[in-house]
């Protein structure tokens, strides 16, 4: 049992490692991109300053970012280093997280649209109004005072060289000892809490469903794309809408690791309060939405969306290495993995610098001025002002991210190919009574159904309504096939598999032509 909590815990952390990696590797790079290209004066500016227009300001610079509650820390950091004022670096770190390029688009095709709109808008709201709040009762003068100006570093490899340097020692701060808090209070919650124990709560019928999810959400680390994942599988199950809108704002926006963090900078009493204003104003647009927004034609008895705040193994059975480690190697994708690398070599770069440059001769280097020549530039070779080339490149994370778009939600005939395997491995785990592997393959089948659906949205702007009917059936077929194996009912779960291969066939013969899907 002990061994089975422990298996558990390493591998719920390890997710959320791989899970944050894209993110957190997206923010040291912001911070790095803010100091050394912007400088603080052009992050001042690029944030507007005191009142509505920097909180706005902060909310539309963070929907763009692809940043999560952890990636946001090294920018809010930044941002309060540049001398931003405090209300405007708590809208944006309560705006960032929520929204990007990459989960908006999941949330509009997965989830009903008009509910992720408002959600949107609640987020906006509750941003621009706990900015506000906090200049107006909360802020200190001392808390808007920069750090000093500091040299731009000179045109060339030298400032590419510079944002490098200063998103290593950024991976290496004592500050991104709260990001490890996130993932260790997330892994240790969620690795110790029963297989299933939250499948059947958050019931629209259930009154304290937004308080339940807000008690549970908020400590826990979720990736805006996970979150969205699990606010789908919420709507199509039925659930509370107020305990989405809960898991929408304080899940996703909100964990530990955070407030903490927020708790030893400004001061816990001032941060404190704010957090209560924030949480009770969640929870009241919560209750708010919850028979407005509510589209739901009936209300599942249980639901799989909470899956992963809870021990991945039954009673321990299944634990080990082995299994934690394949888990994490299906969980990193092609994004998660040159991420990971990225932040493994910033970490190394960072932990060098740290031992034999603790003086910041490098950065002394790196904006020093080469000396004037009398020779004149090549015309290619012109001196960009280092502002204008940090909105160039923070307008290039954006386009990389919705470039990534095409990479992490794949065409149908790309899909198909990773589904046709998944399939397979999964008819074969039950029929050889594997039940633990066929549970891990139809979370993979779940998942890359949905992305499937996106990647077909994101190519034509429409959704075919009878390849979503058809998408929707074989993912009810998995559904019913995880809760007998789930249940220990092997012979149920055999009698599954021909009408899960029904579905499963006539969903790709719906996304591929014939000659192309074949069989």
């Amino acid at each position: 049992m002990i061994e089975g909590a422990f298996w558990g815990v390493l591998l719920r952390a390890g997710e959320i490692a791989v899970e944050a990696s894209t993110t957190l590797f997206c923010g040291l790079v912001v911070a790095g991109i803010m100091r050394r290209m912007l400088g603080a004066d052009g992050t001042r500016r690029l944030f507007g300053g005191a009142g509505g227009k920097g909180l706005f300001r902060a909310w539309a610079v963070g929907m763009l970012l692809p940043v999560c509650s952890l990636g946001v820390i090294p920018i809010a950091r930044e941002m309060r280093r540049a001398g931003v004022p405090s209300g405007t670096v708590l809208a944006f770190v309560l705006a960032a997280p929520h929204i990007n390029p990459l989960s908006l688009l999941y949330g509009l095709t997965l989830s009903e649209p008009v509910v992720i709109v408002c959600f949107a808008a609640g987020s906006l709201a509750i941003a621009l109004l706990a900015g506000a709040v906090w200049d107006r009762f909360l802020a200190r003068r001392s808390d808007d005072v920069p750090a000093g100006d500091e040299p731009v570093p000179a045109p060339g490899l030298k400032r590419l060289a510079a944002v490098a340097v200063t998103a290593a020692r950024e991976s290496v701060n004592p500050t991104m000892g709260y990001v490890l808090l996130g993932f260790l209070v997330t892994g240790l919650i969620a690795g110790l809490l029963p297989h299933g124990c939250l499948g059947t709560t958050m019931r629209h019928d259930d009154p304290t469903a937004p308080l339940l999810m807000t008690a549970v959400a908020l400590p826990l680390y979720v990736g805006p794309l996970q979150g969205m994942m699990r606010l789908g599988l919420m709507f199509e199950h039925g659930n509370s809408v107020g305990a989405a809108f809960a898991l929408f704002e304080l899940g996703i926006g909100m964990n530990l690791g955070m407030i903490v963090w927020l708790g030893v900078l400004f001061g816990w009493r001032r941060v404190l309060l704010w957090f209560l204003f924030v949480t009770a104003v969640t929870v009241g647009l919560g209750y708010a939405a919850e028979p407005t927004l509510y589209f739901a034609k009936e209300e599942a008895s249980h639901t799989h969306a909470f899956d992963e705040w809870a021990s991945p193994f039954v009673d321990g059975y299944g634990a080990g290495w082995g299994a934690v480690r394949e888990s994490l190697v299906r969980k990193a994708g092609v994004l998660e993995i040159v991420a990971l690398g990225g932040i493994g070599l910033l970490v190394l770069l960072g932990a060098g610098l740290a031992a034999f440059d603790r003086r910041g001769r490098v950065e002394t280097w790196l904006t020093t001025a080469p000396p004037a020549t009398a020779r004149p530039k090549a015309r290619w070779n012109r001196d960009v002002p280092g502002p204008v080339l940090g909105l160039a490149a923070l307008a290039g994370l954006v386009a990389f991210s919705v470039a990534a778009l095409y990479i992490y939600y794949p065409a149908p005939r790309d899909a198909f190919t990773e589904i046709a395997a998944v399939h397979a491995e999964a008819f074969v785990a039950v029929n050889t009574g594997k039940s633990e592997e066929a549970v891990r393959q139809i979370r993979r089948f779940d998942l890359l159904t949905r992305k499937l659906q996106v990647g077909v949205f994101i190519r034509t702007g429409t959704m075919d309504a009878t390849a979503g009917a058809a998408t929707e059936d074989l993912r009810e077929r998995l559904e019913e096939l995880r809760d007998a194996l789930l249940a220990g009912d092997k012979p149920t779960a055999k009698a599954v598999l021909p009408k899960l291969d029904a579905a499963y066939r006539k969903c790709r013969g719906t996304y591929l032509p014939p000659a192309a899907g074949g069989t």
